[in-house]
């Protein structure tokens, strides 16, 4: 499966007509409305901090209310990484447990595996909504080359020429 971009960071010349139109269908697709300062209510209290301050750091309208759920998913996975945190804080990294048989056992610490779940979630979430530094860096760099396709005159007049 292909990586799809929006049309605007769209390498390659594309004809007018077909800018328009897969600019108009991105626009149907992403939704009108901002995304929701305030946070879904089934998140716990630090997830809802979290949620909030996410959308708070994002410029404006990077986000839009179809992004809610990413976002959401976001905020959980590190409310529960931070959970998971301060239990392994609070019990160390082994556990030791008496067995059926009445032996003492050690083990790992289940918030240890716990935290490596939410770990991986978080890490898939955050370049969805941009967050990650690569994730900054390759949007940085195709709105750079973007704006450079833009200004070249050479590719305006060529484009100019078989649009026109």
């Amino acid at each position: 499966m292909s990586k799809a971009k929006p049309v605007e960071l769209k390498k390659g010349n594309l004809t007018k007509d077909v800018y328009e139109e897969r600019k108009s269908n991105e626009d149907k697709l992403k939704g009108s409305k901002p995304i929701s300062k305030k946070s879904p209510a089934y998140l716990c209290e630090n997830g809802r901090k979290i949620y909030k301050n996410i959308v708070k750091s994002l410029p404006e309208d990077f986000l839009n209310n179809t992004d809610e759920y990413v976002v959401a998913i976001v905020a959980d996975s590190l409310a529960k990484m931070q959970e998971c945190q301060q239990l392994i804080k609070k019990e160390g990294l082994l556990v030791e447990y008496t067995n059926t048989a009445g032996a003492t056992n050690i083990d790992q610490n289940k918030a240890v595996l716990i935290y490596q779940k939410y770990c991986e979630i978080f890490k898939k979430y955050i370049g969805e909504i941009g967050l990650s530094p690569s994730a900054r860096s390759k949007m940085a760099l195709m709105i750079s080359e973007s704006d450079a396709e833009k200004q070249d005159p050479l590719l305006q007049v060529l484009a100019g020429g078989r649009n026109g």
